[in-house]
């Protein structure tokens, strides 16, 4: 089987990641450097799923680069649905800012989840004429009705899910023993968004991607603490948010050696100016960001032989 790549941007609002959730913080100014670095990537030969939210989608600067790419849609580009509940309408209390519990979208009402998932499929589709068929939740926000959700809204792919991670201290979702293995219920492909346990040990580094059910049991034990220290086993999501080049290849490498074919390279729009997200702070960080997103594209394509597609090809009519 040919490596699959989905290049995934985190399209959404500049806001301050240490100071809660507040309805007030949508603008988007980071555009003037989305725009080029998009086309580069898809220069390379890239496709990009940029997953909007609410304000991005509703924001002079958003629509611009959604009008940039308006004739790459469905080629090169696909403008799919990213949900930030707490600047989503519709509104159901007075209150700005939104409890970290509310950040989740699975945790608010069925009805609720519902209308904000509509209400932001509908602005991508009157702004880019393009009913969206992709979603994510914020935050990986994904809960019990959410499936129910995005079928009854046309959707077919979901990238909700980040794999062996556990949400659960800030009260949002545990997925930490979901594995990297893409998987369809009720018709939506849902794809997780990559993630792999690391250590100087293979034999451990195996152990525990194929099996995370085995990790959580000896987390619950404190000895995955002991493991930490000694063998150096660490997560990692598959992002040039906080890994070089050579933590990428080890990410990849790990779950190739677990027969896992379908990766996720992902990282959020505001990183593409310094200071915006606590992944990038200075000049030289965005500089890293962008040449560590190029080689590793660059890597995948002519090293592995890889393909990089859209979310939407990999739904359930044409996997």
């Amino acid at each position: 089987m040919v490596a699959k790549l989905l290049v995934v941007i985190h399209a959404e609002e500049e806001f301050d990641w240490g100071q809660g959730f507040n309805s007030t913080n949508n603008a988007v100014t980071h555009h003037q450097a989305l725009i080029p670095f998009m086309g580069e990537l898809i220069d390379m030969g890239a496709k990009i799923t940029l997953a909007m939210d609410y304000p991005f989608v509703d924001s002079p600067g958003g629509q611009e680069v959604i009008a940039q790419y308006l004739n790459r849609a469905g080629q090169q580009v696909e403008f799919a649905a990213h949900l930030h509940p707490w600047v989503n309408p519709p509104y159901v209390s007075g209150e700005v800012t939104a409890s970290e519990f509310e950040s989740y979208p699975c945790n608010l009402s069925p009805d609720v989840e519902f209308e904000k998932i509509r209400v932001l499929t509908e602005k991508i589709q009157s702004v880019s004429g393009k009913a969206p068929v992709t979603y994510l939740a914020g935050r990986f926000g994904i809960g019990p009705s959410t499936n129910q959700h995005l079928r009854s809204l046309g959707y077919q792919v979901d990238l909700s899910i980040s794999a062996y991670c556990d949400f659960s201290h800030q009260q949002g979702p545990d997925f930490s023993e979901r594995t990297n293995m893409p998987f369809v219920e009720n018709a939506i492909r849902h794809i997780p968004h990559t993630s792999s346990w690391l250590s100087v040990s293979r034999l451990l580094e195996m152990k525990v991607n194929q099996f995370p059910s085995w990790c959580k049991s000896l987390n619950h034990s404190g000895i995955t603490r002991l493991l930490g220290k000694a063998l150096r086993l660490r997560k990692h999501r598959l992002s040039p948010e906080g890994n070089d080049l050579s933590q990428l290849l080890a990410i990849t490498q790990a779950q190739l050696n677990i027969g896992q074919d379908v990766f996720v390279l992902s990282f959020h729009s505001p990183s593409l100016v310094a200071g915006m997200t606590p992944y990038v702070q200075t000049p030289r960080d965005c500089l890293n960001l962008k040449s560590t997103t190029r080689r590793y594209i660059e890597w995948f394509q002519q090293e592995l032989g890889g393909e990089i597609v859209l979310a939407k090809d990999m739904a359930t009519r044409h996997a």
